[in-house]
Protein backbone atom coordinates (compact mmCIF):
# COMPACT_ATOMS: atom_id res chain seq x y z
CA UNK A 1 0.00 0.00 0.00
CA UNK A 2 1.23 3.80 -0.10
CA UNK A 3 2.16 5.98 2.69
CA UNK A 4 0.22 7.82 5.16
CA UNK A 5 0.29 10.67 3.01
CA UNK A 6 -0.86 9.28 -0.21
CA UNK A 7 -3.81 7.48 1.92
CA UNK A 8 -4.74 11.00 3.45
CA UNK A 9 -5.02 12.24 0.16
CA UNK A 10 -7.08 9.98 -1.23
CA UNK A 11 -9.16 8.76 1.68
CA UNK A 12 -11.54 5.64 0.72
CA UNK A 13 -14.76 6.21 -0.86
CA UNK A 14 -17.64 6.18 1.07
CA UNK A 15 -20.27 4.87 -1.43
CA UNK A 16 -21.06 1.25 -1.94
CA UNK A 17 -19.69 -0.90 -4.84
CA UNK A 18 -20.26 -4.02 -6.72
CA UNK A 19 -17.79 -6.29 -6.67
CA UNK A 20 -16.31 -9.53 -7.93
CA UNK A 21 -12.89 -10.85 -7.42
CA UNK A 22 -11.41 -13.68 -8.79
CA UNK A 23 -8.02 -16.09 -7.99
CA UNK A 24 -7.06 -19.19 -8.50
CA UNK A 25 -10.12 -20.70 -9.72
CA UNK A 26 -11.62 -19.15 -6.60
CA UNK A 27 -14.46 -16.04 -6.84
CA UNK A 28 -16.14 -13.92 -4.29
CA UNK A 29 -18.51 -11.34 -4.80
CA UNK A 30 -20.63 -8.61 -2.75
CA UNK A 31 -20.74 -4.83 -1.82
CA UNK A 32 -17.72 -3.22 -0.42
CA UNK A 33 -17.11 0.73 0.55
CA UNK A 34 -13.44 -0.05 1.11
CA UNK A 35 -12.34 1.32 -2.12
CA UNK A 36 -9.18 3.43 -3.37
CA UNK A 37 -7.23 4.53 -5.73
CA UNK A 38 -4.15 1.91 -4.34
CA UNK A 39 -6.48 -0.95 -3.11
CA UNK A 40 -10.11 -2.75 -2.05
CA UNK A 41 -10.68 -4.37 1.02
CA UNK A 42 -13.21 -7.17 0.74
CA UNK A 43 -15.53 -9.75 2.97
CA UNK A 44 -15.53 -13.26 1.43
CA UNK A 45 -16.49 -16.25 1.95
CA UNK A 46 -13.06 -17.77 0.21
CA UNK A 47 -9.80 -17.51 1.37
CA UNK A 48 -7.21 -16.07 -0.52
CA UNK A 49 -3.36 -16.12 0.42
CA UNK A 50 -0.96 -13.40 0.66
CA UNK A 51 1.05 -12.82 -2.56
CA UNK A 52 -2.37 -14.48 -4.34
CA UNK A 53 -2.45 -12.64 -8.09
CA UNK A 54 -6.25 -11.44 -8.10
CA UNK A 55 -8.78 -10.08 -10.54
CA UNK A 56 -10.98 -7.53 -9.92
CA UNK A 57 -14.31 -6.32 -11.17
CA UNK A 58 -15.91 -2.96 -9.70
CA UNK A 59 -19.18 -1.55 -10.64
CA UNK A 60 -20.08 1.46 -9.66
CA UNK A 61 -24.15 1.80 -9.90
CA UNK A 62 -24.61 5.98 -9.52
CA UNK A 63 -22.67 6.46 -13.10
CA UNK A 64 -23.09 2.75 -14.40
CA UNK A 65 -19.34 2.36 -14.63
CA UNK A 66 -17.25 -0.61 -14.35
CA UNK A 67 -14.06 -0.94 -13.91
CA UNK A 68 -11.56 -3.69 -13.93
CA UNK A 69 -8.37 -4.26 -12.24
CA UNK A 70 -5.92 -6.51 -11.10
CA UNK A 71 -4.26 -6.75 -7.56
CA UNK A 72 -1.82 -8.77 -5.32
CA UNK A 73 -3.39 -10.03 -1.79
CA UNK A 74 -1.64 -8.21 0.85
CA UNK A 75 -3.73 -10.14 3.63
CA UNK A 76 -6.54 -12.32 4.58
CA UNK A 77 -7.56 -12.96 7.87
CA UNK A 78 -10.63 -14.54 9.80
CA UNK A 79 -13.88 -11.55 9.62
CA UNK A 80 -13.50 -9.92 13.29
CA UNK A 81 -16.68 -8.80 12.45
CA UNK A 82 -19.12 -11.61 11.74
CA UNK A 83 -21.83 -11.07 13.54
CA UNK A 84 -22.47 -7.39 11.78
CA UNK A 85 -21.45 -8.95 7.82
CA UNK A 86 -21.58 -12.48 7.89
CA UNK A 87 -18.47 -13.51 6.01
CA UNK A 88 -15.95 -15.38 6.80
CA UNK A 89 -12.87 -13.57 5.53
CA UNK A 90 -11.82 -9.53 5.55
CA UNK A 91 -9.38 -9.46 2.65
CA UNK A 92 -7.50 -6.75 1.86
CA UNK A 93 -5.58 -6.13 -2.00
CA UNK A 94 -3.37 -3.56 -3.92
CA UNK A 95 -4.09 -2.68 -7.05
CA UNK A 96 -0.92 -3.53 -9.49
CA UNK A 97 -3.38 -2.46 -12.74
CA UNK A 98 -6.69 -0.20 -12.77
CA UNK A 99 -7.69 2.60 -11.36
CA UNK A 100 -4.53 4.37 -10.73
CA UNK A 101 -3.61 3.49 -14.88
CA UNK A 102 -6.89 5.87 -15.62
CA UNK A 103 -5.01 8.71 -13.60
CA UNK A 104 -1.38 7.77 -14.20
CA UNK A 105 0.59 10.18 -13.32
CA UNK A 106 2.80 11.96 -15.65
CA UNK A 107 5.41 15.36 -15.59
CA UNK A 108 3.00 18.20 -13.96
CA UNK A 109 5.03 20.47 -16.12
CA UNK A 110 4.25 19.09 -19.60
CA UNK A 111 0.74 19.38 -21.06
CA UNK A 112 -0.21 15.80 -21.58
CA UNK A 113 -3.99 16.97 -22.87
CA UNK A 114 -6.36 19.05 -23.39
CA UNK A 115 -10.37 18.70 -23.16
CA UNK A 116 -12.82 21.35 -24.45
CA UNK A 117 -16.45 19.94 -23.57
CA UNK A 118 -19.84 22.38 -23.97
CA UNK A 119 -23.35 21.66 -23.13
CA UNK A 120 -26.76 23.69 -23.28
CA UNK A 121 -29.97 23.23 -21.72
CA UNK A 122 -33.26 25.36 -20.79
CA UNK A 123 -34.29 26.04 -17.34
CA UNK A 124 -37.36 27.43 -16.37
CA UNK A 125 -36.02 30.04 -14.86
CA UNK A 126 -35.01 33.97 -15.36
CA UNK A 127 -31.51 34.36 -16.83
CA UNK A 128 -30.89 36.52 -14.38
CA UNK A 129 -31.80 34.95 -11.55
CA UNK A 130 -29.44 31.75 -12.96
CA UNK A 131 -26.88 33.86 -13.08
CA UNK A 132 -27.02 35.15 -9.31
CA UNK A 133 -27.71 31.44 -8.26
CA UNK A 134 -24.87 30.37 -9.73
CA UNK A 135 -22.67 33.22 -8.18
CA UNK A 136 -23.59 31.57 -4.52
CA UNK A 137 -20.60 29.61 -4.13
CA UNK A 138 -21.46 28.71 -0.67
CA UNK A 139 -24.09 26.56 -2.02
CA UNK A 140 -22.63 24.56 -4.44
CA UNK A 141 -21.92 21.27 -2.36
CA UNK A 142 -25.72 21.25 -2.27
CA UNK A 143 -25.87 20.89 -6.17
CA UNK A 144 -22.59 20.12 -7.81
CA UNK A 145 -22.51 16.49 -6.73
CA UNK A 146 -18.96 16.26 -6.72
CA UNK A 147 -17.83 19.25 -4.59
CA UNK A 148 -17.36 18.65 -1.11
CA UNK A 149 -15.84 21.97 -0.51
CA UNK A 150 -16.69 25.75 -1.65
CA UNK A 151 -14.18 28.20 0.33
CA UNK A 152 -14.53 31.76 -0.99
CA UNK A 153 -10.89 32.88 -0.51
CA UNK A 154 -11.37 36.47 -1.85
CA UNK A 155 -14.26 38.84 -3.21
CA UNK A 156 -15.21 41.57 -4.77
CA UNK A 157 -16.25 44.79 -3.28
CA UNK A 158 -19.78 44.20 -3.94
CA UNK A 159 -19.33 41.28 -1.95
CA UNK A 160 -19.31 38.46 -4.87
CA UNK A 161 -16.62 35.50 -5.06
CA UNK A 162 -13.39 36.45 -6.65
CA UNK A 163 -11.35 33.82 -5.78
CA UNK A 164 -13.01 30.18 -4.55
CA UNK A 165 -11.41 27.20 -3.69
CA UNK A 166 -12.61 24.16 -3.95
CA UNK A 167 -12.47 20.07 -3.19
CA UNK A 168 -13.96 17.92 -5.43
CA UNK A 169 -14.50 14.21 -5.39
CA UNK A 170 -13.61 12.97 -8.98
CA UNK A 171 -14.53 9.23 -9.24
CA UNK A 172 -11.82 7.28 -7.12
CA UNK A 173 -9.64 10.61 -6.94
CA UNK A 174 -9.97 13.98 -4.58
CA UNK A 175 -8.62 16.94 -6.33
CA UNK A 176 -8.59 20.38 -5.27
CA UNK A 177 -8.03 23.75 -7.18
CA UNK A 178 -8.80 27.34 -6.75
CA UNK A 179 -10.59 29.37 -9.41
CA UNK A 180 -10.90 32.79 -10.46
CA UNK A 181 -14.19 34.57 -11.29
CA UNK A 182 -15.21 37.81 -13.23
CA UNK A 183 -18.54 38.40 -13.75
CA UNK A 184 -20.14 40.14 -17.13
CA UNK A 185 -23.69 41.55 -15.79
CA UNK A 186 -24.98 42.48 -18.96
CA UNK A 187 -25.22 39.41 -20.56
CA UNK A 188 -25.34 37.04 -17.36
CA UNK A 189 -22.32 35.16 -18.14
CA UNK A 190 -19.89 34.03 -15.19
CA UNK A 191 -16.13 33.20 -16.17
CA UNK A 192 -13.18 31.32 -14.44
CA UNK A 193 -9.60 30.65 -14.80
CA UNK A 194 -7.34 28.76 -13.00
CA UNK A 195 -6.04 29.84 -9.92
CA UNK A 196 -3.62 26.98 -8.96
CA UNK A 197 -4.74 23.55 -7.69
CA UNK A 198 -2.98 19.68 -7.18
CA UNK A 199 0.06 19.34 -10.08
CA UNK A 200 -1.94 17.16 -12.59
CA UNK A 201 -4.23 20.22 -13.39
CA UNK A 202 -2.44 22.79 -15.40
CA UNK A 203 -4.92 25.04 -16.21
CA UNK A 204 -8.98 25.01 -16.40
CA UNK A 205 -10.67 28.17 -18.11
CA UNK A 206 -14.90 27.96 -17.92
CA UNK A 207 -17.82 29.62 -18.60
CA UNK A 208 -21.57 29.62 -17.90
CA UNK A 209 -23.85 31.70 -20.05
CA UNK A 210 -27.64 32.39 -19.45
CA UNK A 211 -30.00 33.57 -22.53
CA UNK A 212 -33.06 34.63 -22.22
CA UNK A 213 -35.72 33.28 -25.00
CA UNK A 214 -38.83 33.73 -23.25
CA UNK A 215 -40.62 34.35 -20.16
CA UNK A 216 -38.83 32.87 -17.19
CA UNK A 217 -37.03 29.99 -19.59
CA UNK A 218 -33.43 30.11 -20.09
CA UNK A 219 -30.47 28.71 -22.27
CA UNK A 220 -27.68 27.84 -19.94
CA UNK A 221 -24.35 27.53 -22.18
CA UNK A 222 -21.89 25.44 -20.09
CA UNK A 223 -18.50 25.47 -21.79
CA UNK A 224 -15.04 24.13 -20.14
CA UNK A 225 -11.42 23.90 -21.57
CA UNK A 226 -8.94 21.81 -19.15
CA UNK A 227 -5.54 21.55 -19.61
CA UNK A 228 -3.64 18.00 -17.67
CA UNK A 229 -0.40 17.02 -17.40
CA UNK A 230 -1.80 13.59 -17.18
CA UNK A 231 -3.42 11.49 -19.87
CA UNK A 232 -6.58 9.88 -18.72
CA UNK A 233 -8.58 6.87 -20.01
CA UNK A 234 -10.96 7.13 -22.86
CA UNK A 235 -13.87 5.95 -20.52
CA UNK A 236 -12.50 8.78 -18.00
CA UNK A 237 -12.87 11.47 -20.68
CA UNK A 238 -15.81 10.00 -21.62
CA UNK A 239 -17.47 10.43 -18.31
CA UNK A 240 -16.66 13.26 -17.46
CA UNK A 241 -17.46 15.03 -20.45
CA UNK A 242 -20.63 13.41 -21.15
CA UNK A 243 -21.91 11.73 -18.30
CA UNK A 244 -20.96 14.52 -15.33
CA UNK A 245 -20.74 17.67 -17.25
CA UNK A 246 -24.57 16.36 -17.82
CA UNK A 247 -25.57 15.90 -14.65
CA UNK A 248 -24.29 18.93 -13.06
CA UNK A 249 -26.22 20.80 -15.93
CA UNK A 250 -29.67 19.33 -14.16
CA UNK A 251 -28.48 19.55 -10.65
CA UNK A 252 -27.80 22.83 -11.69
CA UNK A 253 -31.13 23.44 -13.57
CA UNK A 254 -33.38 21.79 -10.46
CA UNK A 255 -31.79 23.67 -7.48
CA UNK A 256 -32.45 26.59 -9.06
CA UNK A 257 -35.93 25.78 -10.29
CA UNK A 258 -36.30 24.87 -6.44
CA UNK A 259 -34.63 28.41 -5.62
CA UNK A 260 -36.00 30.96 -8.14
Amino acid sequence: MEGDEERRRYPRMSAAYDYVATSGGRTSAGLTRDVSPYGIGIFSEQAFEPDDKIELKIHIPDVNINIEAKGEVIYCIDNPGESAQAARYLVGARFTEGPLEDFSMADSQSVKSRHTPSHTLTINVDARRCFEILSDFDRYPEWASGVEEAQVLERYPDGRGKRVEFLHNFFLRKVRYVLDYSYDDENNVLSWVSGGGDEEIIGITGSYTFQSRWADKTFATYKLEVTLSIIPSKRIVQFATKVLMRKEMKNFRAFAEKNA
